[in-house]
């Protein structure tokens, strides 16, 4: 494609340049709330007369039309514009009615230009086969993101607007599962931890085998069932090895057992008939061959583009390559991946949870888990709107003790501990996890 023919509107950037010429100060914030940058003019002149614009703001100097082409003489740059040029666009319109028409125009062809000239980089690359696959694919993250960082900052007034909206619908008793959050599984979660809330990143850690794999599988499949479409990334275990395990969640029954045909016929049957319900699940999307930052955040904004996402589940952690730079530790790199996450959270407007594992000492001094237990801790705890530790320990509340590594206990009582939670608090709740068919149960208070 060649220039001429790219996305503009020369009338739509010379009016929003007159309105600010007209209005001043006050058009020029309504603009830059807009995400109107330079690079959003297309004609070269614009740019240049947009770019003066910014320079007198920020120095101070009124926004005028006179004090600006002053300006420019001093610094020798009038003549890249000319005098007849700025004249002309300044009186482009009578009045700034249609300013913020002019402001969408001029930004939607700057986006349109941007996806053009990114989307021609990839294709050039692609036919030419320089790099591999994951490079392109990972490449669609910044055509997607183009268009999410043009979009015009929220206000404080318009987001409580919202809020207030949602306290009438509370008090009318109208408000909807979407106003409260995802649910969890467990009805003891959402009583004392409250719903998974948009834009929340949730870290859910635990030591390996304590099975957080698990729980993350069952939230995954519970707001599939809920809210819609869920995306669970799973770097532990392979697709192919996941529905045999939301069946035996599904039916109560062990795949180990079937497996060995030690399940009596009926409940053969039921296991049979939870993997057909497996079968049918169109709203659980698994993906297990990413393992880089890159390729996570591209796959997550590029089916978010296609499908809204309701919420998304990385089995874990550290199983994901954060991509070191030269010369970078470790923690810092997985401090980028967390803070990647979480802005996928809040750009797609959904909750993510995000499993972690925990370290060896909290076995070794036998204790519950603490922030600090957190591999990579710091920026993990810092990037987390909430903690939720799942531990078992030796001694149960009823003053019994339990043996972790006797594989003939079946059900094992587990504390999920809510260490950290932004607007929620700190919290706990007693769970079972059923060992054979790999779940988690509510504990049913008389």
């Amino acid at each position: 494609m060649i220039e001429r023919d790219l996305p503009h509107s020369d009338e739509a950037e010379r009016n929003v340049i007159s309105c600010v010429l007209l209005d001043g100060a006050a058009a020029l914030v309504t603009a830059l709330d807009s995400k109107i940058t330079e690079a959003c003019f297309y004609e070269p002149k614009n740019a240049k007369l947009w770019r003066a614009i910014i320079w007198n703001h920020n120095h101070g100097r009124p926004i005028e039309t006179a004090i600006v082409i002053d300006e420019l003489r001093k610094i020798d740059k009038l003549d890249s514009i000319g005098v007849d040029h700025i004249v002309s666009v300044s009186g482009s319109i009578p009045t700034t009615a249609g300013f913020s028409h002019w402001l969408e125009q001029v930004r939607e062809t700057y986006v349109l230009r941007e996806l053009i000239k990114c989307a021609n980089e990839v294709r050039e690359c692609a036919y030419g086969y320089k790099g591999n696959v994951e490079d392109f694919v990972a490449a669609t993250s910044r055509i997607l993101s183009i268009r999410h960082a043009s979009q015009k900052q929220e206000t404080l007034s318009s987001a409580a607007t919202d809020v207030f909206d949602l306290c009438q619908r509370i008090l009318a008793g109208e408000d909807t599962e979407v106003d409260r959050g995802l649910p969890w599984p467990w009805p003891d979660w959402n009583k004392r931890f409250g719903p998974a809330q948009p834009g929340e990143l949730i870290v859910l850690a635990a030591r390996p085998g304590r099975g957080k794999s698990s729980a993350g599988r069952q939230i995954a499949w519970h707001w599939s069932q809920k809210a819609g479409d869920v995306l669970l990334f799973s770097r532990e275990m392979p697709v192919c090895g996941l529905p045999q395990l939301f069946a035996q969640s599904l039916s109560g029954s062990s795949w180990r057992e079937f497996r060995r045909n030690e399940l009596i016929s009926a409940d053969s049957a039921t296991f049979i008939e939870s993997v057909k319900e497996v079968q049918a699940n169109k709203r659980i999307h698994i993906y297990d061959r990413d393992r880089t930052l890159a390729q996570l955040t591209a796959r997550i904004k590029a089916f978010h583009q296609i499908k809204p996402i309701k919420g998304i589940v990385i089995d874990y952690l550290q199983r994901y390559d954060p991509q070191q730079d030269r010369g970078e530790t470790r923690d810092v790199a997985i401090g980028r991946m967390t803070m990647a996450i979480k802005d996928a959270a809040i750009e797609c407007g959904i909750p993510i949870v995000l499993l972690a594992q925990i370290s060896r000492s909290v076995e070794r001094e036998n204790r519950e888990p603490m922030l600090s237990d957190l591999r990579e801790s710091g920026n993990i705890e810092q990037d987390a709107d909430r903690v939720i530790f799942l531990d078992a320990p030796t001694n149960t509340p009823d003053g019994s003790t339990q043996d972790l590594n006797d594989g003939a206990v079946r059900r094992i009582f587990v504390n999920a501990i809510q260490a950290k939670g932004r607007g929620e608090g700190q919290d706990r709740v007693g769970m079972m996890f059923n060992r054979p068919i790999t779940s988690f149960e509510s504990i049913v208070h008389s």
